[in-house]
């Protein structure tokens, strides 16, 4: 054997032994942890009534007395699966505010004030809730699935000015509650680096009515950085003595994930 055969022989074994010693030092296990941000394009149905001492309010629509249109939200969301896969933890914000300026088609009273027809209004609603999940699921490395439950605050706010029977005034009805749902979570990974996924919660409870789902894909286009779609629904109704606010909103949701 000549030298140049021999030094090249050499070369190639250590060459194979270094990508072998590499390729072992790859992790092959999925990062368990996940870094969302999301938006979400949403336009909202429901109604409200806010009342005042010695008034009571009207049933306002938000579609029919406001007609809100479509408004671009946000959700931030962190999410950790055992290495099981069995245990799953997530925690999230999201907030979504609508504007509107528009005449309106009829007279209504919202907290003690009564707003004209015919006369111009401006108003804006807010809704945004923060979020922490546990599941716990069944399955194997490509799918899991089974109950969770979720607990937080939503917060809705209407705020309005207009002209009254009083002249121009503004009012604002907040309110702001604790809420849990129970329902399911499941992951379906066809590859390492594609994800379905599914998420539904609801509860009722003493008047107030609780609901949410969500469904989509997440792609990673490298093992720690991606791209998530989907769909989602929500429907909260919230109650504060004689207030209420009920708020029902969906719409598609695009975002970018990080992995680690």
């Amino acid at each position: 054997m000549s030298t140049v055969t021999r030094y090249l022989t050499q070369s190639s074994i250590l060459l194979i032994v270094a990508l072998v010693t590499i390729n072992a030092q790859v992790p092959t296990d999925p990062p368990r942890h996940e870094v969302e941000v999301r938006g979400v394009l949403a336009v909202p149905t429901g109604e409200t009534s806010f009342s005042s001492s010695g008034s009571t309010g009207t049933v306002i629509s938000f579609d029919r007395d406001f007609d809100f249109r479509n408004e671009l939200g946000f959700e931030l969301r962190y999410t950790y699966r055992a290495p099981s896969g069995k245990h799953k933890l997530q925690a999230g914000y999201g907030q979504t505010t609508w504007n509107r300026s528009r005449t309106l088609s009829r007279s209504f009273t919202f907290l003690g004030q009564t707003y004209q027809a015919n006369l111009a209004t401006t108003s804006d609603l807010r809704l945004s809730n923060f979020r922490a999940m546990y599941a716990y699921r069944w399955g194997n490395e490509k799918i899991r699935m089974g109950p969770m439950v979720d607990m937080g605050v939503i917060t809705t706010r209407l705020n309005l000015t207009g002209n009254t029977n009083n002249g121009v005034r503004s009012g604002s009805g907040k309110i702001s509650k604790f809420a849990a749902t129970v329902g399911y979570d499941l992951d379906y990974d066809p590859s390492p680096r594609i994800n379905i996924f599914n998420n539904l919660g609801a509860i009722a409870f003493q008047g107030e009515h609780l609901f949410h789902v969500e469904g989509g894909l997440r792609i990673f286009a490298t093992r720690n950085f991606g791209f998530s779609g989907g769909y989602k629904a929500e429907r909260y109704r919230l109650e504060d003595d004689a207030n209420f606010i009920t708020i029902r909103e969906h719409g598609p949701f695009f975002g970018g994930l990080f992995r680690f």
